[in-house]
C-alpha cells in the first residue's frame, strides 16, 4: 500500500505537528504534504524527513503571513494530484481534510477538531484571529454558508478518526460522522521523574487566547506562587504586562528543556479547554500532578485526585482554591507515570495502522 500524509501547516512546534511525527513513525515511507514548511520554527526532525510544500510556501516567512493567504493554500491543496496513491492520511483541522482524491485513491482522515474558525470563533481574542480585523465582520455574515461547504467537504473523506470521546461527540453533531477514537500518544521513556518535590509551577503552551493563560499568571499574582510560562504566540506581550514577579517567560523551549522543565515543576496548571491535551500527558509521563479546567479532553487524560485536580470553572478564583487543595495533598509520582503509559506510542502506532488498514 502506497500511502501518503497531508497536514495542515508547518510553522509552528505545536501538538498536532508533534502528532504528525508519530504518523512518520507508523508509515516511515510516506512523504509528508503540506501548506507551507517553516523548518526553523517547527520540529526540527523534520529536516530528516520527505515534507513536500505547496507552491509559493516558500515565500512565506510567519505563520501571520500563512493565515493571512488561507484562501490561497485551500485553493491550491484541492489541486494536488494524489492519484499515485492507495491512500492519503490528512491530519487536521482547517485545511488538509479539504484535499480531493479521485479513483481507487481513498482519504482517511485524522480530525482534531471541528473547524474553529467557523465552530468556536468566541475562543479568539482580536490579537489571536487568523485573519485581519476589519475583516470580522464580512467573515462573520459568510459563516453560515462556510459552515454548509465544512460540512459537505467533511463527510466526503472516506473514514474519520479522533483524538478522544469529547471531540468524537462534537464530529458526531456537527458532521453526523461516527469517528473512530485513537488518542495521540506519548513517549513515557523520554521522561523522567524527579528527585525532589518541585520548585514552581508551570504551564506550557502557545500563547493565545484561547489557552487562557492569564488565569494561571493571575492565580500566582495573588498566591505569590512561583510560575514559569514556557511557549510563546502574540499573547506573549499581553500576558508579560500582566505578570507579577513571580511569574517568568522562558519563550520556546527545545525538547530536552522541556523535560527539566517538567521534572522540577510541582504541578503543570491547565487552564485552557482543550479538544485533547497532549501536555498534560507529558506532565504526568514526569511524575508531575495536572491541576486542570474540568472540562474537554482533559477529564480522559487525567485522574482526579490520582493524577491530577480539576477545577470546575475557568477563572481565576477556581484555579486559586485548586492551588490551595493540591498544596495539602500528597501525589505518587510513580503512579502518576503509571497512569500516563496508558497513552503510549507503541499503542497508538497499533491502532493508526489498524484503522488504515481495516
Amino acid at each position: 500500500m502506497k500511502l501518503a500524509i497531508v497536514h495542515d501547516a508547518l510553522c509552528v512546534p505545536g501538538g498536532a505537528e508533534r502528532f504528525v511525527l508519530w504518523l512518520t513513525k507508523a508509515f516511515p515511507d510516506a512523504p509528508i504534504f503540506t501548506s507551507i514548511y517553516l523548518a526553523d520554527a517547527t520540529f526540527p526532525e523534520y529536516k530528516k524527513l520527505n515534507v513536500i510544500p505547496l507552491q509559493f510556501g516558500a515565500s512565506i516567512q510567519t505563520e501571520r503571513q500563512f493565515k493571512l493567504l488561507y484562501p490561497l493554500w485551500l485553493w491550491k491543496i484541492q489541486h494536488v494530484d494524489f492519484s499515485d496513491f492507495d491512500v492519503v492520511l490528512s491530519s487536521s483541522t482547517y485545511l488538509a481534510k479539504f484535499i480531493k482524491t479521485a479513483g481507487s485513491t481513498k482519504h482517511f482522515g485524522y480530525l482534531y477538531a471541528p473547524f474553529r474558525l467557523l465552530w468556536r470563533p468566541k475562543s479568539y481574542t482580536p490579537q489571536s484571529l487568523p485573519t485581519p480585523g476589519f475583516t470580522a465582520p464580512f467573515i462573520k455574515n459568510l459563516v453560515p454558508l462556510f459552515r454548509k461547504w465544512d460540512i459537505k467537504n467533511t463527510q466526503k473523506i472516506d473514514k474519520i478518526a479522533t483524538s478522544c470521546q469529547n471531540i468524537a461527540h462534537q464530529i458526531e453533531k456537527i458532521y453526523e460522522i461516527k469517528p473512530t477514537v485513537i488518542n495521540p500518544p506519548v513517549s513515557v521513556a523520554d521522561f523522567s521523574l524527579s528527585d525532589s518535590k518541585g520548585q514552581y509551577y508551570l504551564t506550557v503552551s502557545r500563547l493565545v487566547s484561547h489557552k487562557r493563560i492569564d488565569i494561571a499568571i493571575e492565580a500566582c499574582n495573588r498566591l505569590h506562587r512561583p510560575l514559569i510560562v514556557a511557549g510563546d504566540g502574540p499573547e506573549r506581550e499581553a500576558l508579560e504586562r500582566i505578570a507579577g514577579e513571580t511569574v517568568k517567560f522562558v519563550g520556546r523551549v527545545d525538547d530536552t528543556q522541556l523535560r527539566d522543565l517538567y521534572k522540577n515543576a510541582k504541578a503543570l496548571l491547565f487552564p485552557s479547554y482543550e479538544d485533547y491535551g497532549i501536555v498534560p500527558l507529558e506532565a504526568q509521563a514526569s511524575g508531575v500532578p495536572v491541576l486542570a479546567y474540568g472540562n474537554g479532553g482533559a477529564l480522559e487524560t487525567i485522574l482526579e485526585n490520582e493524577t491530577g485536580l480539576f477545577f470546575p470553572d475557568q477563572n481565576v478564583n477556581s484555579l486559586i482554591d485548586c492551588i490551595r487543595t493540591f498544596e495539602t495533598r500528597i501525589f505518587d509520582p510513580v503512579h502518576i507515570r503509571e497512569w500516563a503509559k496508558k497513552f503510549d506510542g507503541a499503542k497508538f502506532i497499533e491502532k493508526i495502522r489498524a484503522f488504515v488498514d481495516s
